[in-house]
């Protein structure tokens, strides 16, 4: 479940921070970028701190596009999908049974026998005998009416027929090239995905390698070992830069993603000093029938950072109950994913897994 929601997040993330996914709004989130590294990799030997910190940004503004594009890209895969299948829909056809071919054969052989009864009476002079020639006349008039309609209606149908499969022809083409458009759409996403896990681990290393360039010189060897007027970026064990983890987050008010009980609003502050993280957690729930009836969840936690991603603390709730609290990067540098457990309470919700952003 972590790693689809991680996989979902660089869309629905994207669609709530900027509130669209057209073109126009990853291409916004493109200038954004390229404004936030302006002169960073010329500088990157010279700033320092500086320029460390416009890594971060860059870091983030780079994130932000490829989850904005992705939006972009799989949202209009959707509408081609959308499309391919209105266009396999089957056509509505001319039902020919509507008039079968009996009622033709019927009215063409009875229009052939009033004809030759009309012709062997045609110079009787009986007057009963010719008004009912002119009886017959009437009903040869209708038959022939009768006729032509049926011609009429047999060409229209095998023309509508000829016409419906041309447009199943041209609807099965174009479905094709939806299908298509759609894998190629598929395809982009998934190049894009391992490009923003690159630009992330450059800005990473960038980040580290400025930090080293302008660390002050190591005193001689045979003087006492002075104190670094820099400390490094990230002065723990933990694979990923600090900043991953430290700092003020929040559950967003829309598209915000979870597993498990839903929060209304989360708020997390986490601290670090030389490698121990400590923090607190606020939260509120909304609340399901049938299950706990307390939708608010506070804690204090704390721990040393270790050698993984995902870093894993010991809580206090407020009322006394103890847990375990997870921290995990998310996709992007300003998203961490929140997975909590406590021991069982009657009425408190005791687990929680969500995404938050940094404030």
């Amino acid at each position: 479940m972590k790693k689809l929601l991680r996989i979902a997040l660089l869309i629905c993330f994207a669609a709530g921070l900027i509130g669209q996914t057209g073109r126009d709004a990853y291409r916004q989130a493109y200038d954004v970028w390229q404004q936030a590294q302006t002169n960073l990799e010329r500088d990157a030997g010279t700033g320092g701190p500086t320029q460390v910190a416009q890594a971060d940004r860059s870091a983030a503004a780079a994130a932000s596009f490829q989850a904005t594009r992705m939006a972009y890209l799989k949202s209009s895969a959707q509408e081609a999908a959308q499309r391919r299948q209105l266009l396999q829909k089957a056509a509505i056809r001319s039902a020919p049974d509507l008039m079968p071919p009996a009622v033709a054969g019927f009215a063409a052989a009875e229009l052939q026998s009033v004809t030759r009864a009309i012709a062997k009476f045609a110079d009787d002079k009986d007057r009963a005998i010719q008004q009912l020639r002119q009886s017959m006349e009437r009903e040869r008039a209708a038959l022939a009416a009768l006729r032509d309609t049926i011609q009429t209606r047999q060409k229209a149908v095998a023309a509508t027929s000829e016409a419906t499969a041309a447009l199943d022809q041209s609807r099965a083409k174009a479905a094709q090239a939806y299908i298509g458009q759609t894998s190629q759409f598929s395809e982009t996403v998934a190049q894009m995905e391992k490009e923003a896990a690159a630009w992330a681990n450059y800005y990473d290393q960038l980040a580290e390698a400025i930090q080293g360039a302008n660390a002050p010189a190591l005193p001689p060897s045979n003087t006492p070992t002075a104190v670094s007027a820099a400390p490094p970026r990230n002065t723990s064990i933990s694979p990923v830069p600090l900043v991953r983890y430290i700092g003020d987050w929040t559950y967003p008010r829309v598209n915000g993603i979870f597993h498990g009980a839903q929060p209304e609003n989360v708020e997390l502050e986490v601290h670090e000093m030389s490698g121990h993280i400590d923090g607190i957690m606020e939260a509120r729930f909304k609340l399901s029938p049938g299950g706990a009836t307390d939708p608010l969840v506070q804690f204090k936690f704390s721990g040393d950072i270790t050698a993984t991603p995902t870093q894993k603390f010991t809580l206090m709730t407020t009322d006394g109950t103890p847990g375990v609290l997870e921290l995990i990067p998310g996709p992007a540098f300003n998203l961490l994913e929140v997975n909590f457990q406590t021991d069982p309470k009657a009425n408190k919700i005791r687990s929680g897994n969500f995404i938050l952003v940094k404030k």
